[in-house]
């Protein structure tokens, strides 16, 4: 498999969207991966707008963020003055350090999973910590879902619909990890919380979503029409976090 590059950068269109829209963290696993991690410098790959770094900076760690959409960059350092900025990809990265924590939220697929692992290997400390996150969206309301779901296939969105089962990253990681003996201390943990959105900011999380962005507008335009048709005044959600967590062996 390889990344869809164009894909990857699509986001830097919806800056404002992104950080308006998008979800954040839960304050409880920010706390747990710091305590899992050993001091030390912390490495973020595909920091975005910030969603997760902002959390992280608040703790007062020594960060640096690798971004490759240059929009995002931008707003990225505006948001975070402390954390040390570096625009390109993860693939590109050369580390002037090794790091006690390298993390991604929300990112880690947009690796090359041919190196991946490998660069994250290279990067880090001995007995330095891996954390990988993704939140994962469920409109609660299985009758909504389904409709929104339809609308979605009818206007050929037929992958990484908001609106269908996702791929359960952190066990596609844990996986992954499970057989790599340069990693050890596997561990994974769940969060979640339910959060209820207006139509107008559900159709604005719509479209920071990669398999949106990448229609054109004639086709993209006539289904969020469709969907803000079938959302009413808003749409219960529960959010949940998934957490892959791991050490580079001693």
């Amino acid at each position: 498999m390889t990344v869809d590059r164009e894909r990857s950068v699509v986001f830097g269109e919806a800056v404002d969207l992104y950080e308006s829209a998008r979800p954040g963290y839960p304050e409880q696993l920010i706390t747990e991966v710091l305590a899992y991690a050993p001091a030390g410098p912390v490495l973020e790959v595909g920091a975005g707008t910030g969603k997760a770094t902002a959390a992280f900076a608040a703790r007062g760690v020594d960060l640096t963020c690798v971004e490759p959409d240059a929009r995002m960059a931008a707003t990225l350092a505006a948001k975070c003055p402390r954390a040390r900025v570096e625009n390109g990809i993860f693939e590109d990265y050369t580390p002037d350090r090794q790091f006690a924590l390298l993390y991604s939220a929300q990112a880690w697929h947009w690796v090359d999973p041919e190196r991946r692992w490998d660069l994250a290997h290279a990067a880090l400390a001995p007995s330095g910590a891996l954390a990988l996150f993704w939140n994962r969206y469920l409109v609660n309301d299985p009758g909504l879902r389904a409709a929104l779901a339809e609308a979605d296939h009818r206007h050929g969105v037929t992958s990484s619909s908001l609106h269908q089962e996702e791929p359960d990253r952190a066990d596609e990681s844990q996986h992954l990890l499970a057989g790599d003996p340069r990693f050890t201390g596997l561990d994974e943990r769940s969060y979640s919380w339910t959060e209820r959105y207006t139509a107008d900011r559900y159709l604005d999380l719509v479209r920071t979503i990669s398999a949106y962005r990448i229609l054109a507008p004639a086709l993209r335009e006539p289904l969020l029409r469709e969907l803000a048709g079938l959302l009413g005044d808003g749409v219960e959600m529960t959010f949940v976090t998934d957490l892959s967590l791991a050490r580079r062996a001693a």
